[in-house]
Parts: structure tokens; C-alpha cells; sequence
């Protein structure tokens, strides 16, 4: 179940590296000229104005729905946290609790990482 769920959210990841890796040994797309320059680099903003109009709200939302949005990831990891650290206590396997340790790990990483981080360079 959670190798077919990986396998299923790393396929697109190693096509688009693939599809990285040969744009670099082939050379991409190369322009001649100043104005296949111009065309290339008006595609590439038409592409991302396209990209962040369907992020637009299109109106003013509510403040708590900007609040819950913003803060949305931190809800997040802290429930997966909560989640990880009580498989130690609600199940005998070992295998889900190493597993539940992992991505309270990985979402505690995710939080105060960087702050760990900064005090270990000082």
C-alpha cells in the first residue's frame, strides 16, 4: 500500500528529470535570433501570469480564510507530529511505529529545522 502510493508520487518527479536530464545534454530549445529570444521569454510570462491567475481568489476572502491558508502547513505537520508520536503508544507493531517516528522527524525537520540549524552554525 504505501509502495504503491510512492512509486505513484515519485513517477512524475523522475519524468520531469528525465526530461531535465536530456534538455541538458541535448542543448534545449536554443533561439537565433533576438526576437525568437523575445517570443521564447513573452511565452514563458504568458505561461506563468496563466499559472497565477488560477491562484487568484478573485475577490477579498474573509480574514480568517487568509488566516487558515497561511497557516495551513504548520496545522499540518503538527497534526502529523501528533499522529507519529501516538502510534508509539497505540500500536504494538514496530514497523508502524518507525514509520510514525519517521514523519513526526521529518514534519519536527520541517518546523524548526532551520532555527536548529542557525544555532548549530553559530
Amino acid at each position: 500500500m504505501i509502495l504503491e502510493t510512492l512509486i505513484g508520487a515519485l513517477i512524475p518527479v523522475g519524468i520531469d528529470g528525465v526530461k531535465q536530464l536530456f534538455t541538458r545534454f541535448a542543448g534545449g530549445v536554443k533561439p537565433t535570433t533576438i526576437a525568437e529570444q523575445l517570443q521564447l521569454e513573452e511565452a514563458d510570462i504568458k505561461r506563468i501570469e496563466a499559472l497565477a491567475k488560477l491562484d487568484n481568489p478573485y475577490g477579498t476572502p474573509s480574514q480568517w480564510v487568509v488566516d487558515l491558508r497561511a497557516s495551513s502547513r504548520y496545522i499540518g505537520a503538527l497534526a502529523v507530529i501528533a499522529i507519529g508520536l501516538s502510534t508509539l503508544y497505540l500500536t504494538i507493531d514496530p514497523f508502524v511505529q518507525r514509520i510514525g517516528l519517521e514523519a513526526a522527524n521529518i514534519a519536527f525537520g520541517f518546523l524548526f529545522g532551520s532555527r536548529i540549524m542557525a544555532n548549530l552554525k553559530k
